[in-house]
């Protein structure tokens, strides 16, 4: 029997992501903040499999992404959110395939992940008495990671994206 690698390559990818957010490669770094990984590999995914089955993994991406995270804050809402949008962005055929679209469409998914993130945390805040100085702090890390998203998008999204739908039509 032969093993073929390309059946395989959406879950080895997906098992990756967890392995990238913790290495945090400091030349892939602005300041010390990263990109948002999970958008890389949810995007190219969701315009391949629909709205539904990505909203799916997007909830499982968060929960285990939340998993290794020791907080009570949580990633899921906003990857299912994603996962959601990106797959009706595909649906509705306003998608082509080319990097802008992948820039711009990774950095509003990285703006909305954060927000929302970023919301529970003010919300946690709110109810201590924390100082002002978290809320600048917050909004620095969701910008930097909208702008390395937004920038490394078209490279890692379009070579996953190649993969995913070839991997995609062998199953078919």
């Amino acid at each position: 029997m032969k093993f073929d690698l390309n059946q395989y390559l959406s879950l080895i990818s997906f098992l990756i992501i967890p392995l990238v957010i913790f290495w945090n490669p400091s030349w892939l770094s602005l300041m010390g903040h990263q990109a948002y990984w999970p958008i890389f590999w949810l995007l190219p995914w969701a315009l391949i499999h629909g709205p539904f089955k990505s909203m799916l993994l997007g909830f499982l991406l968060g929960f285990i992404l939340d998993s290794f995270n020791a907080d009570m804050y949580t990633q899921i809402p906003g990857l299912m959110i994603c996962g959601f949008w990106f797959g009706k962005i595909e649906s509705s055929n306003k998608f082509n395939n080319n990097p802008i679209h992948f820039g711009l469409t990774a950095g509003i998914g990285s703006l909305i992940c954060g927000v929302i993130y970023f919301c529970q945390i003010v919300l946690k805040l709110f109810l201590g008495n924390s100082p002002l100085w978290v809320f600048s702090y917050g909004i620095q890390n969701i910008f930097s990671q909208v702008f390395l998203t937004s920038l490394l998008a078209p490279v890692f999204c379009k070579w996953l994206y190649l993969f995913f739908i070839k991997e995609y039509k062998l199953k078919m």
